[in-house]
């Protein structure tokens, strides 16, 4: 089950005036409350234009009219193309009929059963999330200048839910903080002869048949924010299993493209083109890696023709200087593929100058059906040691063995990944994931495989591409977080702390949280208690407090959000006043049992009685981003010891300290106290000789008092409360 967005959203107070119950206006308050939290998302495609409506295995949802539709159950060989506006329904076929050239992206939509094949996509423009009810189906969605059509058709408020494809490790954590990485052709393999590259990666099968070729080198297209095909048929085995064929790979990464582009592709930023041409490297590997092309091996950026010159040119080949330094870093080969006219030109006016780091290799796009990668345009002192692939021939369809697919042709001098130079793809750790009804969750990785790993570290995050440390290396496997995240995973580490490799990104099973140890009943009324609800939809949980065999109180379901917090109410029964009226020291033992349609909790606490009398003191709240104290009501012993219950919603924990005043006097201060990210903790205080005092003496034993909260990353709350002793 997936969880794109959590949000948070409860009632005003801990715990209700003894007096009231709630009202309809509150009831209305709250809703207006998470239609406006939630973006009013469950009307999509409204006053967007003239839509209609698709219906896939009972998901329904309203696209632009001029969209077509593909069912590819019924069309297998649809090619499935994130470049045009589209709804594919269905698994992406294994030998689709695409052009061989298909570049950029656009608003698109794919939607399939789980457990067929992906879309193997990735980058800023590219979502990927289960369907709400219907844990059988993936979506997965592109855009370019439109993003607002995908959200209103998948009833969205932000496109936050990527979710990575194939992979391995995260190999570039692992390295790069290494020095040094080879840079020479040791791994890689020469190869000399004819080859081809088509939009979509061709299937085992095919490539099988078309043995029967000339042919033995073949583009193969990794990924890339600009890849327009949809790849199904790469897999963890396909490089290896394509080499075992006999077949020569090179493999190519669709980068970002000029500021001024002939595909009218995502471009690179002016400005940020180094970083970008570093990202794009590191992507690149990452893409390798997940279909087990290991270090020492050639990628190729493909870089489309652009008109040369000015910032455009200069962006360029800034961008294309940091992706080949960052290959190198990283222990690859780099290669770019660009036209005679742009991209060529302009390497070749670099080389030699030490402006720019120029790549290892060259794929020069010159359709002049010469195979050869002689050229007039590349000196011929230049890339002179099997440095050069000749792109030949624009697409068209070739028949082999039977199959029918649309290439480029290419004539190969230069390195590809070939036989010796495909790693078997390691064991992966698995992960797994148990909340607790306290709010802790307990993970645990496992790398039976894994060799030198001495320590492991704790990812987690709202998004599956976003996960941050939230430990330093810990020696065993087994780590409590006690912070309530969306997606976890965990990395083995050597023992210099090296990344060997991480577990998959694995979302937190949907459950219920009972926050506290202690319950108060008034002596008349409601009893509040906090909860919490990480599921994908909002929760309705009913609450049961019994004591032995005798049920102490309970409460109708009450709706918390979805991945928020808030405050269930219980009635006590009659039996329940009088077991707690007779308990030792007024004290009752209880098991407390909230249960939901999706999850259940129980927990052990203690009842605590306490009387108020009169309307009691005002009660407000301003909260920071990412601070918000939750009670309004807060219950101090005899001994002046209480506590503050507070919710930290950061992507990160906050520490977090109070200072809590009536007046002028101050009555108690805190250290710095530890809350995790999206829970719920109490801040314990101890008030001073004068706050006992000022509280003894309040009226109606409620004392009027002002509180501070503060975090030194997230800023500050405060608030009005009420201190009530028990």
């Amino acid at each position: 089950m997936s969880r794109a967005v959590r949000y948070f959203a409860g009632p005003s107070g801990l715990f209700r005036d003894v007096n009231r119950r709630p009202t309809s206006a509150r009831c209305a308050w709250l809703v207006a409350l998470l239609l406006a939290v939630l973006g009013a998302g469950a009307a999509p495609a409204a006053a967007a234009g003239a839509t209609k409506l698709v219906v896939y295995h009972g998901y329904r949802f309203r696209v632009p009219a001029s969209w077509p539709v593909y069912e590819l159950g019924r069309r297998p060989a649809t090619c499935v193309r994130f470049d045009r506006h589209a709804v594919y329904l269905g698994a992406p076929g294994a030998a689709e009929s695409c052009p061989a050239t298909v570049l950029g992206r656009t608003e698109a939509i794919l939607v399939r059963p789980a457990g067929t094949a992906a879309a193997a996509l990735g980058g800023e423009d590219t979502l990927r999330m289960s369907v709400p009810h219907h844990d059988g189906l993936v979506v997965t969605a592109t855009w370019r200048s439109d993003p607002a059509v995908i959200r209103r058709t998948l009833g969205i408020r932000s496109l936050t839910a990527h979710e990575p494809r194939i992979t391995l490790a995260t190999r570039a954590d692992a390295t790069r903080a290494t020095t040094s990485r080879p840079v020479a052709n040791a791994a890689a393999t020469t190869f000399t002869g004819t080859g081809f590259d088509a939009c979509e990666d061709p299937s085992l099968t095919q490539l099988t048949a078309w043995l029967s070729s000339t042919y033995r080198a073949v583009g193969t297209y990794i990924g890339g924010a600009n890849m327009g095909c949809s790849q199904p048929n790469l897999s963890t085995t396909y490089a290896s299993d394509a080499v075992a064929l006999g077949w020569h790979l090179i493999p190519t990464y669709v980068g970002l493209q000029a500021p001024t582009n002939s595909c009218g592709c995502a471009s690179i930023t002016k400005g940020q083109a180094a970083a970008e041409g570093t990202s794009a490297a590191e992507s690149a590997v990452a893409d390798a890696e997940a279909i087990g092309i290991g270090a020492g091996n050639p990628i190729y950026d493909d870089m489309e023709a652009y008109p040369t010159g000015g910032s455009n040119t200069t962006t360029v080949m800034t961008y294309l200087s940091a992706w080949t330094v960052e290959l190198h870093a990283l222990g690859y080969l780099s290669g770019v593929y660009s036209s005679t006219d742009s991209g060529i030109h302009d390497l070749v006016a670099a080389y030699g100058t030490g402006v720019y780091t120029v790549p290892d290799a060259l794929w020069n796009a010159d359709w002049n059906n010469e195979q050869s990668t002689a050229d007039p345009a590349i000196p011929s002192a230049e890339w002179t040691n099997h440095q050069r692939l000749h792109q030949y021939a624009g697409g068209h369809n070739e028949t082999h063995g039977g199959v029918k697919i649309n290439i480029d042709g290419d004539y190969v001098d230069g390195a590809t990944v070939g036989t010796g130079n495909v790693s078997a793809p390691p064991s992966t750790p698995t992960l797994s994931i148990a909340p607790k009804p306290d709010g802790s969750i307990e993970l645990s990785g496992s790398y039976p495989g894994g060799v030198g790993v001495s320590a492991w570290r704790l990812l987690g995050g709202a998004s599956p591409t976003a996960l941050a440390p939230l430990t330093g290396a810990l020696t065993g496997s087994a780590i409590v977080s006690h912070s309530a995240f969306t997606y976890f995973s965990e990395q083995a580490l050597n023992a210099a702390g090296q990344v060997l490799a991480a577990t998959p990104v694995t979302a937190t099973p949907p459950h219920i949280v009972i926050y506290g140890h202690s319950v108060f009943a008034p002596a008349t009324g409601w009893a509040g208690l906090p909860v919490g609800c990480f599921a994908s939809a909002a929760c309705r949980i009913a609450t049961r407090i019994t004591s032995g065999r005798t049920v102490v109180a309970s409460s109708k379901p009450e709706r918390v959000a979805a991945g928020g917090s808030g405050i269930v109410y219980v009635t006590l029964t009659s039996a329940g006043r009088a077991l707690l009226r007779t308990a030792p020291g007024h004290r009752l033992s209880v098991n407390v049992t909230a249960t939901d349609a999706v999850a259940k909790a129980q927990v052990a606490m203690t009842m605590i009685p306490f009387v108020t009398s009169g309307r009691g003191p005002a009660r407000s709240a301003v909260p920071s981003p990412a601070i918000k104290l939750i009670g309004y009501t807060d219950f101090v012993n005899g001994s002046g010891v209480g506590g503050i219950l507070a919710g930290c919603f950061g992507a990160a924990p906050c520490s977090v300290a109070a200072a809590i005043a009536s007046g002028h006097t101050l009555l108690a201060i805190t250290g710095p106290e530890f809350i995790g990210a999206n829970e719920l903790g109490y801040l314990s205080f101890r008030l001073t000789a004068a706050g006992r005092q000022l509280l003894s003496s309040a009226t109606g034993n409620q004392l009027a008092a002002q509180v501070k909260l503060a975090d030194g990353s997230y800023g500050s709350a405060t608030a009005d409360i009420a201190l009530v002793r028990f």
